[in-house]
């Protein structure tokens, strides 16, 4: 039997890792507002955002504005608070200064400032939906495709400035660890037990001395990464097989970033609309490209798996390859390791909701999800 490890951007918070797509937004204000040293003109500009000033006296173009300014300046001529914050305040001086942001872009940071959070990759596909129904659409999402292009080769680099050295022993227990068959589903635990060469009879036995039963540990285990960090591998073993699903920051050029939710209603009218403009960045296309996917589908039938779910909040955004994966026959436990918040509450339930997006058939669900009590933090 064998465990699959699906890993997400909260294993490498989890690490002390500043990955969120807030913390990259931060740090892409932060890039252009030190582009304005040396600017001579009134116009700071990309594919995402441009920045004007307008016509003033005090301040005839960006260099200017980035040495005169105290707000953000100390006497030495250092800056003293986040790009982010620099571009707030210009946002609040629409006298001195214009702010043109592309649709994508403005959603993007309006997200940021009612949410707290971003989600790029959702907000991509719901601007795509839009553009598949638009009147001169391809027109539309070949620019929507550009500004997406722009925002990952950013990402790229801001994630080739940070690495940790931290290594956490109880991931490294919990992804080594026996099975435990109270984990199993109902209609898997048979199969499971079957595989492994246990009698079901023997379960009371397993219950009160585990460590006698090391048929339990996994034959194999496969770190899913849906990140582009290497934090992952940290954890190697012999018998951990590594699959960056989405490409790693060592090549650049297999980058997945996009979309993946073929179960959305909407998906089948960008399909329709035979445009392959439309599908340049759908994740299930992109798959093609490696051979990941495939050699994920081969550890899936290969033997009965456990999955262990390591910070991916299993949004939307992945829904068609977790489908596969929750979903399929080999499949006899889904085990999800939340996050504790400061103030006492977790995110457990939220969790499972969103894994619950991933599934057709609900008794699956409802069978294969292994039970908060059973559960543990991450």
């Amino acid at each position: 039997m064998n465990r699959l490890v699906i890993i997400g951007n909260g294993f490498d918070m989890a690490h002390g890792l500043k990955t969120s797509y807030m913390d990259f937004i931060n740090w892409y204000w932060d890039q252009r507002v030190d582009a304005f040293v040396g600017n001579t003109t009134n116009i700071a500009e990309d594919i995402l955002c441009k920045l004007i000033i307008n016509e003033s006296r005090r301040m005839s173009c960006w260099n200017v504005f980035s040495f005169q300014n105290s707000y953000f300046r100390n006497v030495q001529g250092n800056r003293t608070c986040a790009g982010y914050e620099v571009f707030q305040e210009i946002k609040n001086h629409s006298k001195t200064f214009s702010v043109e942001c592309c649709p994508f872009f403005e959603s993007i940071m309006q997200s940021i400032d009612t949410k707290g959070w971003v989600d790029i990759e959702n907000a991509y596909y719901q601007f795509l939906k839009e553009s598949a129904t638009g009147v001169d659409s391809n027109c539309v999402v070949s620019e929507l495709n550009k500004q997406l292009a722009f925002l990952q080769k950013k990402l790229i680099e801001y994630l080739q400035t940070i690495e940790t050295d931290v290594f956490r022993n109880d991931l490294q227990g919990a992804i080594k660890d026996r099975l435990n068959p109270d984990d199993f589903s109902t209609e898997g635990k048979s199969k499971a037990l079957d595989n492994i060469g246990i009698n079901i009879a023997d379960l009371a036995t397993i219950r009160r001395n585990p460590r006698k039963f090391n048929k339990l540990f996994p034959e194999r285990t496969m770190l899913l990464s849906f990140n582009y960090t290497a934090t992952a591998e940290k954890y190697k073993d012999d018998n951990t097989i590594y699959n960056y699903i989405h490409g790693k920051l060592d090549y650049p050029e297999n980058i997945i970033f996009g979309y993946g939710d073929e179960l959305d209603k909407g998906y089948q009218e960008i399909l329709d609309k035979n445009d392959n403009e439309l599908l340049r960045n759908v994740k299930s296309v992109k798959y093609l490209e490696t051979r990941h996917y495939h050699d994920l589908l081969e550890f899936l039938i290969s033997a009965p798996f456990q999955v262990l779910i390591m910070g991916h909040s299993c949004g939307n955004s992945d829904r068609t390859l977790l489908n596969t994966v929750f979903e399929h026959e080999n499949c006899i436990s889904i085990k999800p390791y939340y996050h504790r918040r400061q103030d006492g509450t977790d995110n457990y339930l939220e969790l499972v909701q969103n894994i619950s997006r991933n599934f057709t058939n609900m008794k699956l669900f409802r069978d294969r999800v292994v039970n908060k009590e059973q559960c543990q933090t991450m």
